[in-house]
């Protein structure tokens, strides 16, 4: 995927979020906590520091 699509990818990820309801799941089995460098800035963003804000996770495979 070009650098352009990963932009791409992200913006729309984050302008859904933005209008989803913020309710979410319950913590009754919460997410390991990790760490990945954002694609716009190169800054290290942790699972940890989101929370309370909605998350998307997108896990692509090419299977």
């Amino acid at each position: 995927m070009t650098r352009f699509g990963v932009k791409t990818l992200f913006i729309a990820l984050v302008f859904v979020v933005s209008f989803s309801c913020s309710d979410g799941f319950p913590p009754e089995f919460p997410a390991p906590d990790f760490t990945l460098k954002s694609p716009l800035t190169g800054n290290e963003v942790t699972l940890s520091s989101l929370s309370g804000k909605p998350v998307v996770i997108y896990w692509f495979a090419s299977w």
